[in-house]
């Protein structure tokens, strides 16, 4: 094996372990915050195009 290899390898592990955490993280800021909506009463719709009462089916 290569001198710096170890080396190599540990700063990938590292790395994806930080990048696990970080995303783990993230998504439990976002339920967090779905959760927080949800409680608020406070719901996100589309709008729906109005159509004018002769053109409907």
């Amino acid at each position: 094996m290569d001198k710096y290899a170890v080396y190599v390898i540990v700063v990938y592990v590292v790395t994806l372990v930080l990048l696990g955490a970080y995303l783990v993280w993230l998504a439990q800021r976002l339920r967090a915050s779905r959760d927080e909506a949800g409680l608020t009463g406070t719901v996100q719709t589309t709008a729906q195009p109005s159509i004018p009462p002769g053109k409907r089916g």
